[in-house]
């Protein structure tokens, strides 16, 4: 539970703008000419202009239908004036959002539901029914963009759970814009969701004009008065993180990143960047979860030796390093050309072990193994490429060979399939002989062979 307040100095601009994370995050692939509406949520009056200016702009000029669903009037934000009642206040933030999206989509229909504000998880299911009234007939047409379900402000939070919801009920896409997450995060936080992050551009109009827009909200950017409860609400270091050449959302569906060969590039670029530092996927290698996981892994296999084993997804070799001790070969392979580098470090001097960058099902190495491990790399795979990865795995895998699969089973943000999904897919499988399953709350570990011939 992340928890600030607007009154802490928050994270420097700065400090965002060093990060090479964030240099790196890859351009979104926004097809505009896909879509009839955009449907922009937002929980407070300014949410929608830090945010989306830009955004609105460029919808604007390709001729999208612009609806803005605002969920309060934001009269909570001085709660201690003593010169502005909360009503006088919701009149002024109105007024203000008028003009601000005046500024950048003046053709934009705007709907006021007035719901209290710091309440609106109470009225998400209001938010969620007008947001899908907002959308067009067809599955698709519209895309829906909201705050960021972990932004760690109560309003933020709901008002993204209720878009998500109402774009899986309308079947179209969603993006999510973080407001909070620059105060109070940095660039090396875990909550950080760098995998499903992407850039809108923007050139110099559109960033002049976000700026006039910003500035409408003048009763959020300036005091109220000189008299204390009345003070700036977003201080000049708030308001500097969203004055960069683009702007940033979400795309927890990884429905938006390139296709083909793009696609692949995108990807790598995101694990490489995870695999920095020495870094897990996920967590550090010394961590007591993957340790454990690890340990249940190796202990899972039902064979004391191996000959030959494939690990897809070595990630730094952690693993690589201990399926060693149980096989004479093992051949590491990963996306990753960062994690590749790490894992030959890591396992450099033990005999038998070779690490290769491979994009796994496109290409695939050569030889036959006896035992083939899956972990953590299913859910990166979408049906079609998860079909493909079993065809080559059950192709390389000799008669009676050994397949374990282990994967997270929470959702995973920015990739196709859960973890869970995965291993329904390859239980599925008639060619496959499940062995045994472990599941807990965390992650499901399973075990196949492949049946000796005439077995």
């Amino acid at each position: 539970m992340v928890t600030f307040s607007h009154l802490d100095h928050g994270t420097d601009e700065q400090l965002w703008r060093d990060s090479t994370r964030l240099a790196d995050t890859p351009e979104l692939n926004l097809r505009f000419g896909s879509y009839t509406r955009l449907v922009l949520v937002a929980a407070h009056p300014d949410d929608e202009t830090l945010t989306a200016a830009g955004l609105l702009q460029q919808a604007t000029r390709h001729g999208l239908e612009v609806r803005l669903v605002v969920a309060t009037d934001g009269e909570a934000s001085h709660p201690g004036s003593s010169t502005h009642t909360p009503e006088q206040l919701a009149v002024i933030r109105r007024q203000e959002l008028v003009h601000a999206v005046g500024t950048v989509a003046p053709a934009a229909l705007i709907t006021h539901l007035g719901i209290p504000d710091g309440r609106v998880a109470v009225g998400g299911d209001q938010l969620r029914r007008t947001i899908l009234a907002e959308c067009g007939p067809e599955p698709g047409e519209s895309l829906i963009v909201a705050p960021w379900r972990s932004d760690g402000h109560a309003d933020h939070d709901a008002a993204g759970e209720a878009a998500a919801a109402a774009a899986l009920e309308s079947g179209n896409p969603l993006l999510e814009y973080p407001v909070w997450l620059w105060h109070w995060g940095t660039p090396d936080d875990p909550s950080v969701p760098w995998a499903s992050m992407r850039r809108l551009t923007l050139d110099g109009p559109d960033m002049a004009r976000r700026e006039q827009a910003i500035n409408c909200h003048f009763s959020q950017n300036a005091p109220l008065s000189d008299l204390p409860g009345d003070e700036t609400l977003l201080s000049a270091a708030m308001i500097s993180h969203f004055s960069r050449p683009f702007e940033i959302f979400i795309d927890a569906a990884g429905s938006m990143v390139p296709d083909g060969d793009e696609r692949l590039s995108w990807a790598q670029a995101q694990f490489d960047a995870v695999h920095r530092n020495l870094a897990e996927p996920w967590s550090a290698p010394e961590a007591w979860y993957e340790e454990r996981k690890r340990l249940l892994t190796l202990a899972a296999l039902p064979a004391r030796h191996y000959v030959s084993a494939l690990e897809i997804g070595c990630s730094t070799g952690v693993l690589t390093r201990d399926l060693a001790r149980r096989c004479d070969r093992v051949l590491g392979v990963d996306l990753s050309a960062e994690a590749v580098k790490t894992a030959a470090r890591r396992t450099a001097g033990i005999p038998g072990v070779r690490t290769l960058q491979l994009a796994v099902p496109g290409h695939w190495p050569e030889g036959s193994f006896d035992v083939i491990v899956l972990s953590e790399v299913g859910y990166y795979l979408d049906h079609e490429t998860l079909q493909q990865t079993l065809e080559l795995m059950l192709g390389s895998l000799l008669p009676g060979g050994t397949l374990l699969a282990c994967h997270w089973r929470h959702q995973i943000s920015g990739w196709p399939l859960r973890g869970d999904e995965v291993h329904e897919f390859l239980r599925g499988d008639g060619r496959l002989r499940p062995r045994g399953r472990y599941t807990e709350e965390d992650f499901i570990l399973e075990v196949f062979t492949v049946p000796q011939d005439g077995s």
